[in-house]
């Protein structure tokens, strides 16, 4: 089986689990090893399974705790906009503080860039796009989360890698939600493309301005969503 299948045979099992009430509505999911050794797989066929189930609304990964069930139910269009009300705060702080670490992740990122650096960037931008095009919203939550992680580990400064570590796993459920609507996905691809244009011409100025209007187009789509 390919890994692919194997991910999706896991996810299957404990959709299963969770809409039949063998896990009920926030318990916490067995441990990795234990589904492993339950279903015969590997640790990323797991993951990956988890983060599936995230993608659908049905569980919450918790860094350093667990993943938790949220909903016996996958999100409904009705869930998506009650879920994007009642974290509108949240939301809004997040983005501002995400666009003074991206401002300077991009700044930095352009400083320290290689060959090397942007092609693999631009490799994630192409997986990102096919994604798209399949309407994988699994992918394409983990091709938008490795875009941005690629331009912090650019930077070479440890910290800032971490922060922006912690604010993927915090925005994780909003790029589930935002990227179920077609015109969303379309807006994140035509901002990619313009970032990846500045960086190609190590145009700093240019790259900054795009990476803000990129997350303020996504703020504001989400906003629109939820009729804010």
């Amino acid at each position: 089986m390919k890994k692919r299948s194997v991910s999706e045979f896991v996810y299957s099992k404990l959709r299963e689990m969770i809409e039949n009430g063998t896990i009920a509505v926030g318990q916490k999911l067995p441990t990795e090893q234990a589904l492993c050794e339950q279903f015969g797989v590997g640790r990323s066929s797991v993951r990956e399974a988890s983060r599936i189930l995230q993608a659908k609304g049905f569980v919450e990964i918790k860094r350093g705790s667990g993943v938790y069930v949220i909903s016996k139910t996958e999100y409904a269009p009705e869930n998506m906009s009650k879920w994007l009300l009642d974290n509108k705060e949240s939301i809004l702080n997040y983005m501002h503080v995400r666009m003074a670490i991206e401002d300077l992740a991009i700044t930095l990122f352009i400083q320290q860039q290689d060959k090397k650096q942007v092609k693999a960037l631009q490799q994630i931008e192409k997986n990102f796009e096919a994604a798209v095009e399949e309407g994988d919203t699994y992918r394409m939550v983990a091709m938008d989360e490795a875009f941005h992680g690629a331009i912090a580990r650019g930077t070479k400064n440890s910290l800032l890698i971490s922060i922006t570590k912690q604010l993927e796993d915090t925005f994780n459920k909003y790029r589930n939600i935002t990227f179920s609507n077609a015109e969303h996905r379309k807006a994140a691809v035509d901002g990619h493309r313009r970032i990846l244009d500045s960086i190609c011409n190590r145009d700093t100025n240019s790259a900054k301005y795009n990476m803000r209007d990129h997350l303020q187009i996504s703020v504001q789509n989400a906003i629109n969503m939820a009729g804010f």
